[in-house]
């Protein structure tokens, strides 16, 4: 991930303030690339250990409620040494994660018929701060904050919605969903700062003399920042793919602890679990360390 970001930052010269680019859709498809080094299918998982209850789901909400509201804390981390852009960042994440929330609940309310469905409102919710990370530092107009967030909302929830039991049913293993909420929604907005650089050449990123390069050396019009920034894209989506791939194979190495695959989502082979009555393996629980 700092190689990636060494050459999308230093060498490619294209900015990510907010990570869609190199944190949420390089994490994403990481993931996705070690799930396949791995070789675990969903089919592998057991479902009951893959079910929420209410306590649990309502847990995941504080996480969620706290995520909402430090979102904008998070794009601006790295701006310190400027407040002018750090108003500027919070102010488009605000937009855009309101966005996303507002549509999050209409389009989960019209995809399950009046109900709404707990891990979409969980997690499309936060779309519009993840959409917005690689635009978020430009001198946009509030309503395209708003209508990227709306967008990042929608696609999110219908990602959770259709996509990801369309995956599951291909054998695709997300078991948190990572593609509805980083993954897609990260290329999104790393792909609409890319058409923004294209757009308008006076669109200023980090002050009002600086533009969308990230060295005065650079000497770039908007069609070739746009190429850069496409040529960043995809030699993020490349590392992780690969780097995530050959994790996954490293892991299955015979010098790798093991644990076999219906006991991926349980805690007790590396967790003193107070609960020792409940262990959902029963008598294959009593084995030896893995160390």
């Amino acid at each position: 991930m700092l190689v990636n970001e060494h050459i999308v930052f230093h060498i490619i010269h294209v900015q990510d303030a907010g990570g869609s680019m190199v944190t949420h859709m390089f994490g994403a498809y990481f993931g996705v690339a070690l799930v396949f080094g791995l070789g675990v299918k969903s089919k592998h998982l057991p479902g009951k250990q893959r079910n929420t209850t209410y306590f649990s789901d309502m847990g995941a909400m504080i996480g969620t409620i706290v995520l909402w509201l430090f979102w904008p804390s998070f794009n601006a981390a790295l701006l310190y040494n400027d407040v002018t852009i750090q108003g500027r960042v919070i102010g488009n994440t605000y937009l855009a994660i309101s966005a996303s929330c507002v549509t999050a609940f209409a389009t989960t309310t019209l995809i399950h018929r009046g109900k709404m469905e707990m891990i979409e409102i969980q997690n499309a919710t936060l779309a519009g701060g993840v959409i917005i990370g690689t635009i978020c530092t430009f001198l946009i107009d509030p309503w395209v904050a708003v209508l990227i967030g709306g967008i990042g909302g929608v696609i999110s929830t219908m990602g959770y919605g259709y996509l990801h039991p369309f995956f599951e049913s291909l054998g695709f293993t997300d078991s948190a969903g990572v593609q509805m909420l980083h993954g897609i929604p990260g290329l999104l907005g790393a792909l609409f700062a890319a058409l923004a650089t294209l757009a308008d050449n006076t669109n200023y990123m980090y002050s009002y003399h600086t533009q969308w390069h990230t060295s005065e050396e650079c000497d770039r019009n908007r069609g070739q920042q746009f190429g850069y920034h496409l040529a960043a894209i995809m030699i993020s989506l490349a590392i992780s793919m690969i780097t995530g791939l050959i994790t996954g194979l490293l892991i299955k190495m015979p010098c790798v602890p093991y644990v076999e695959r219906e006991d991926m989502l349980i805690d007790h082979d590396f967790w003193h679990i107070h609960d020792k009555h409940h262990d959902p393996r029963g008598e294959r629980g009593k084995r030896g360390p893995l160390w």
